[in-house]
């Protein structure tokens, strides 16, 4: 009798043990102690490098015309272009925005070149350069269409992204219909202060005639982007309209 009461006693004594140490038994390790699943944290994902804001994509536009948006990339640095359906870029500008590096900003841009005789369907980009290697990387783009519209002033050269040299002679033409022909070309720097102008005539008032001559860039002019502007000043208040932007760069 001992001895079966013995081994009667080790089995519940080995069977509560059992019991207390299965799986399930316990509160679980993620669970509240309330016993509600304890939630877990969101998964945060990054928003795009860059967003183009305006114009929407399909818009039809007029040159000049102006493209916006966001944009968080390597020192702010992004590029905006137009490319025709041939893959010629009709126009580029670099631009830098408000803030990047890890803080988002905002950017805006000009665009300006010579329009066709019809809509022109193009592919509208934005996009950042690799601090690595240069490569092009968070590219956004869409399909928009340039309307044939011609400006009051409009330049067909210097074209944009072309390169001088302090110093060098940029080449001037285009087409004006502007009050007695009268107009200026500015060299601007990146803070808009004009450091060369030229007063221009085109060869006729009030319609779309010819225009050309030439400037000197002047021979300290620093390395760096600037904006060749068009523009003629109002005949009622003498303040500056019409104004036609194409940037290029000086390289020392």
């Amino acid at each position: 009798m001992f001895i079966r009461g013995t081994l009667a006693l080790a089995t519940l004594v080995a069977a509560a043990a059992l019991t207390s140490c299965s799986p399930g038994s316990g509160p679980s390790p993620t669970a509240s102690p309330t016993g509600a699943p304890t939630p877990s944290s969101p998964e945060t994902t990054a928003g795009p490098a860059i967003v183009i804001a305006s114009p929407a994509e399909g818009a039809t536009v007029s040159v000049p015309f102006t493209v916006s948006g966001e944009s968080n990339t390597f020192e702010a640095a992004l590029t905006i272009e137009v490319v025709d359906e041939a893959g010629i870029v009709a126009c580029v500008r670099h631009l830098t925005a408000t803030s990047g590096s890890g803080t988002p900003g905002t950017w805006e841009g000009t665009l300006a070149f010579p329009p066709e005789v019809n809509d022109l369907p193009v592919m509208l980009r934005a996009f950042a350069h690799s601090a690595e290697d240069g490569s092009v990387i968070d590219l956004v783009e869409y399909p928009i269409t340039i309307a044939p519209d011609r400006p009051p002033i409009f330049l067909t050269s210097p074209t944009c992204g072309q390169v001088y040299e302090p110093g060098g002679v940029v080449f001037l033409t285009g087409l004006a219909a502007v009050f007695e022909a009268a107009l200026n070309v500015d060299v601007r720097d990146a803070s808009g202060t004009a450091v060369a102008t030229l007063p221009v005539l085109a060869d006729a008032c009030c319609e779309h005639s010819n225009f050309s001559s030439s400037l000197t860039l002047p021979a300290d002019i620093q390395p760096g982007l600037y904006d060749v502007v068009a523009y003629n000043l109002s005949a009622a208040d003498g303040s500056v309209e019409n104004e036609f932007p194409v940037q290029i760069e000086i390289r020392g």
